[in-house]
């Protein structure tokens, strides 16, 4: 479920200048869909965009070779109809990209020698993925899961419920049958079974061995995110206790969820799950505090710009929305920092962002009051 890979990121890191980054909150639905309100505001980014680069020189063939793959997207009927609530958008010479964000940003648009990266912190740190089972006698879905979605995860073979899955008598012995859209064909005769009898219980065993059997064996067998049980209560630690994936979380959702739609899903799940998707920043947040008397921890640009530029960064995290505008001499490690943006300055967060990241660190955007010292950024070092 990622929503942008290291793939997507380091292409972002080696296009020549100038590079353009626009951010956009966009919509699903509305009437801001039928007015094509978004792709109007793109196109007044791109009227904006060709004055700043007529201002840097550029010719009017240049510009019109570099906007044009920008042109042809404002014109994409079908791109703009279907967004989510944030936008992304990159572009260079022979070069543009595009990257759906599920939380709203900032309306924005930055020209400068590389591209600003800082507004998809929030999607690559947040990379924690979990999964759902939901669990009634009539039926099982499994579902995958991060810090801003859930969507339902096929899976070849889940059975549709206890009446997907058969036991009948042979000499042998018994014979596990399965009928039904997942479970494949055939027919097969049931012992009478009513509700509470032995004979009822043991079918519904049968069931979840053959829902945990079969998740095991798709999908489960060499993953360790947590999986959060839903369901009927009465199911969920009878399936626990049968599981064999080591990695079922402690917390259930109760109730009968055979019909609950992915979003209203994943609002009561979320609660649930916030611990264990946010587990590795709350790791790197009590590291930072546990070190905040030594070297190894800093809170200040003037020390953390060169110190990203030397690899010397291991965790860095940024505020929410916040900049720090101004100049990094890579070279010397001199620097210049501005209350206000002027001509030729750069977000020295977004720099130092690209730094962290090009040298293997790790970067957590969080909201202000979440920030070490009410700081906009700080880091802890390697050495």
């Amino acid at each position: 479920m990622d929503i942008i890979t290291k793939e997507d990121f380091n292409e972002l890191l080696i296009k020549p200048s100038p590079c353009i980054s626009i951010f956009m909150p966009t919509h699903r639905f509305g009437h801001q869909v039928n007015e094509k309100q978004d792709s109007i505001v793109f196109k007044n980014h791109l009227q904006s965009l060709e004055k700043q680069l007529k201002e840097k020189l550029l010719s009017t063939r240049e510009i019109e070779q570099l906007l044009a793959p920008a042109y042809a997207l404002y014109k994409d009927e079908a791109f703009w109809n279907y967004q989510n609530v944030g936008l992304a958008i990159y572009l260079a010479k022979d070069f543009i990209k595009t990257i759906h964000l599920p939380y709203v940003i900032e309306d924005a648009l930055y020209l400068n020698d590389t591209f600003n990266i800082a507004p998809l912190i929030e999607a690559i740190s947040n990379k924690e993925n979990y999964y759902v089972l939901t669990l009634s006698k009539h039926d099982a879905k499994f579902y995958q899961g991060n810090a801003f979605a859930l969507s339902r995860y096929e899976v070849v073979g889940l059975p549709n419920g206890m009446d997907d899955v058969v036991q009948f008598e042979e000499k042998e012995g018994k014979q596990l049958f399965r009928q039904g859209s997942k479970g494949g064909s055939g027919s097969a005769n049931f012992h009478g079974h009513g509700e509470g009898t032995s004979t009822d219980k043991d079918a519904i065993i049968t069931y979840l061995q053959e829902v945990d059997r079969t998740l095991f064996a798709e999908v489960l067998h060499d993953k360790n995110s947590p999986l959060l049980l839903a369901g009927v209560e009465y199911l969920l630690p009878i399936y626990k206790s049968i599981s064999k994936y080591a990695h079922i979380v402690d917390e259930v959702l109760t109730g009968n969820h055979d019909f609950d739609r992915e979003h209203l899903l994943f609002d009561q799940v979320k609660e649930l799950m916030t611990p264990h998707f946010t587990r590795l920043k709350m790791m790197a947040l009590n590291n930072y505090h546990n070190q905040i008397a030594t070297a190894l921890t800093a809170s200040m640009p003037e020390t953390i710009l060169p110190a990203s530029r030397y690899a010397r960064v291991d965790t860095l995290f940024v505020s929410k929305g916040q900049h720090i505008w101004g100049k990094f001499n890579e070279t010397d490690g001199g620097i210049e920092i501005h209350k206000e943006r002027q001509p030729g300055d750069e977000c020295l967060i977004n720099r130092a962002i690209v730094n962290t990241f090009t040298h293997g660190g790790e970067v957590y955007c969080l909201p202000q009051e979440e920030m070490p010292y009410d700081s906009v950024i700080a880091a802890s070092l390697r050495f």
